[in-house]
């Protein structure tokens, strides 16, 4: 039986739920000005209550909930949560949610209640789609089918009304982007999803007809303009884990004011946390999901603070701030954002007695992992891939996330190490299929944009020229896993426009001048002029889709990958710096070479294939010395414990060499280090020395990783590469031919005693021991495996073979 799962290509489902919403709209009038409309500035972060109460015979035997919405929604049946969505998107790629809601319907009356909220501002999981008249701004859909039988649908006979408890906030800045919470207990009835008749201002709900400047008019259902076909979900429904979290006594805020603004809350807790007038409840380890507090008070109290990475008085530019007014007695208070972060910290201002905080529980939410195991005879290689694999879960929700506790954004290069991970380590691979086909919207010209489905999708915001190659590893890493040459085909095309989109800037086989930001990582690698390691990290994606192409039996566009690898290889000769053995990071735009070495360019150049064979052994070496590495990050001082993103020195700021370049070799941040392990693999050299590098990260974030040896985010998938490297090059897992049709274990246990490791594939799980000098491997496929020097061809079964490996 299988054991990896992944989503298959859907199709959209015809609808009988038309679009409805309030009757405030978020588009002005179109006008001579604006003929196809636009988003009104004025009623930016819309909130909308929606609600509709229908009778039931008796319980069906099975009820399904579809929904959909522009921006977002959260949905009740009878009072009891259904779940929320829709996932993250692009623009024009709305997708809809399908919610088995048997066990909350009942014989007699019923309702479903929702609160759908359109931002209007990009945030980092959402951007606005094209204004069309009428659509483009706010809108929900849903019907409710039993028994394979349509019961409700969205309609005018179904309620609305402004839900003005919530004061809109935009986001706090493009790098302090999570939006604010600002709730007033005392404007919502605490029974609106269950009541019969709700207070508020209620009225029918307004179905939006569809109306474009060209084509058909009058389309109220959902496929229309402007988001096209609403595909069902490809992201994984996420698994769900209540956790109790600390409560305890408020500290009294030094403001008794209620912030209008984002700014003004920001500026309050700030002043709260320096001051010291807060309390903070610690955790105990990084969470993110849903949370739900519930305080005791007097209404008109005030509570402010929020779930923190970090406690410092920039914490809350990075977090989603909230601020909460509260009723008489109980107020249940249950943000509409996902949040992140190991501290609950508050305050609260109040006439009398402060009020209480009684409950506090977080629904942590993450795609699921099962299937899948690792364990070995050195207890901290165990630690560091557990918390490896604690921080990718973190990470993943409805995409693969940057850091959960500050930006949760798709990021386009990020996303390689934690879907390496996924697929060595978790049978579910619908998060690991699904999200490099979210990333893949190139703009004119090709490149990918520097993150997904969110703000930074915007065009305003340059590329990261080598975040698209890490993309196109991981259409790579489908190709191997998976075998699925319909899913690889349909991602070629963006894969050539991105390779492509690097021509203008080719010359003698090197890439120059490329603009955009040119990262690489967080350590000072040298890249002004023409960039060794941007280079190398084409050819390797050259090689890639060469392969990629060559498998789908298009041998023109392969020759073409193959032609271009060739004049990479020889041009890349022109970084060598023979009496330094090693390649220059750079050369510079005179034409001279540049001074800085890394273990980046050394890495990449022997990934793309492009180290001659008689100089792999000065590459290898150093790689391997370890003593002249050191590292370097500009985040170091930005973070919530530090200066917040706004504040310090830019982040982009690339220090020149003051070190000594003859000596020093500047070392991968986590991130990169995928790389290196593989390259140090490849060439022959040991890793466990280098796994025990994160033992820096466990001591600074003992529950889960963070983004740079020095400084960065408490929780970034990005380091989790361990959790990938011991099974693929300690244990030697990978599949010898695409989809695993046929596998290879060659196991490198260096000095461990005792390593094994249950490996998902499409077939069924790969299961590998190493016992001092024998090795155990359960294999569903043919195997090629290697062991004691001698290469061995198994069947599917069970095998043992002895003799000390060498």
């Amino acid at each position: 039986m299988s054991t990896a799962t992944w989503p298959r290509q859907t199709t959209a489902r015809p609808w009988r739920g038309r679009w409805i919403w309030s009757r405030t709209t978020g588009l002005v009038v179109p006008g001579p000005e604006e003929p196809l409309g636009a988003l009104d500035p004025g009623t930016s972060d819309q909130r909308v209550l929606l609600r509709r109460s229908f009778s039931l015979p008796s319980t069906p035997g099975r009820a399904t909930l579809f929904a959909t919405a522009d921006a977002r929604y959260a949905a009740w049946i009878n009072g009891e949560r259904v779940g929320s969505g829709p996932a993250r998107h692009d623009a024009d790629a709305l997708t809809y949610d399908e919610w088995d809601v048997t066990a909350l319907l009942r014989p007699g009356l019923n309702t479903i209640a929702v609160l759908a909220r359109f931002y209007g501002d990009p945030v980092p999981w959402w951007t606005p789609s094209r204004a069309s008249h009428t659509m483009g701004a706010g809108a929900f859909a849903a019907e409710l089918e039993a028994d394979g039988e349509g019961i409700v649908a969205t309609d005018a006979e179904w309620i609305a009304c402004d839900a003005d408890a919530w004061t809109p906030a935009a986001p706090q800045g493009v790098l302090a982007s999570q939006p604010a919470e600002l709730f007033d207990a005392r404007r919502l009835d605490p029974d609106w999803t269950t009541r019969p008749d709700p207070s508020g201002a209620w009225h029918p709900a307004r179905e939006i007809r569809e109306q474009s400047i060209i084509g058909p008019r009058g389309r109220t259902t959902p496929g229309g303009e402007p988001y096209g076909a609403v595909l069902p979900r490809q992201a994984p429904a996420l698994a769900e884990t209540p956790l109790a979290l600390p409560t305890g006594e408020l500290a009294r805020s030094g403001s008794d004011a209620v912030a209008a603004t984002t700014a003004q809350l920001v500026a309050a807790l700030a002043d709260d946390i320096s001051t010291g007038r807060v309390t903070v409840l610690d955790v105990g380890r990084i969470v993110s999901g849903r949370l739900r507090l519930t305080f005791a008070g007097t209404a008109g109290d005030i509570v402010r603070g929020g779930l923190l990475e970090a406690v410092g008085p920039a914490a809350f530019e990075s977090a989603a701030p909230l601020q909460l007014v509260l009723r008489d007695g109980e107020t249940v208070v249950e943000p509409f954002d996902l949040v992140a972060g190991r501290f609950l910290a508050l305050s609260a201002s109040a006439a009398g007695a402060l009020p209480r905080l009684i409950r506090a529980e977080l629904v942590e939410t993450h795609r699921p992992r099962h299937g899948a195991s690792f364990s070995s005879s050195d207890e901290l290689l165990n630690r560091v891939v557990e918390v490896s694999l604690r921080t990718v879960d973190l990470s993943a929700a409805d995409a693969y996330l940057d850091c959960p506790t500050r930006e949760r954004r798709a990021w386009t290069g990020d996303a390689v190490v934690h879907q390496s991970v996924d697929l060595v380590a978790n049978a579910d691979w619908s998060l690991a299929v699904w999200n490099p086909q979210l990333l893949a919207r190139p703009r004119p010209g090709g490149m990918l944009p520097m993150a997904a489905a969110g703000d930074f999708a915007s065009p305003r915001i340059p590329p990261i020229p080598d975040w698209a190659l890490h993309w196109i590893a991981s259409v790579h890493n489908l190709f191997r896993y998976t075998g699925d040459r319909g899913l690889v085909g349909a991602l070629l095309p963006t894969v050539e426009g991105v390779l492509r989109w690097f021509l203008p800037y080719l010359r003698d086989g090197r890439l120059v001048d490329v603009p955009g930001w040119v990262l690489i990582d967080w350590s000072p690698v040298q890249v002004r002029g023409s960039s060794a390691a941007l280079t190398a990290l084409w050819a390797r994606a050259l090689r890639q889709f060469a392969e990629m192409a060559s498998w789908q039996g298009d041998r023109g566009r392969a020759d073409w990958a193959d032609r271009l690898h060739a004049d990479v290889r020889d041009g890349f000769e022109a970084y060598w710096d023979e009496a330094r053995g090693a390649y220059r990071d750079n050369i510079l735009p005179d034409g001279s070479l540049g001074s800085g070495v890394s273990e980046h360019v050394a890495a990449a150049a022997v990934l793309a294939g492009i180290v001659p064979a008689d100089r792999r052994s000065d590459v290898r070496r150093l790689l391997t010395d370890r003593a002249v590495m050191f590292t370097r990050s500009p985040l170091a001082d930005h973070g919530a414990d530090q200066r917040g993103p706004s504040a310090g020195s830019p982040v982009w700021r690339r220090d020149e060499p003051d070190w000594d370049t003859e000596r020093f070799v500047v070392g991968a941040q986590p991130f990169f280090r995928s790389l290196v392990h593989a390259a140090i693999a490849e060439l022959g050299g040991d890793l466990l020395p280098l796994y025990r590098d994160w033992d820096l990260l466990l001591a600074t974030g003992p529950t889960a990783l963070r983004e740079c040896w020095e400084g960065g985010s408490y929780c970034h998938g990005w380091s989790a590469t361990v959790a990938h490297d011991v099974i693929v090059h300690t244990l030697g897992v990978t599949p010898e031919l695409p989809g695993y049709e046929r596998a290879r274990v060659a196991p490198r246990p260096e000095t461990l005693e005792r390593v094994r490791a249950v490996v998902p594939t499409p077939h069924g799980a790969i299961d590998v021991r190493v016992e001092g000098d024998a090795l155990t491997v359960a294999t569903p496929v043919p195997a090629t495996v290697r062991w004691n020097g001698e290469e061995h061809d198994l069947s599917p079964g069970t095998h043992v073979l002895s003799g000390a490996v060498r």
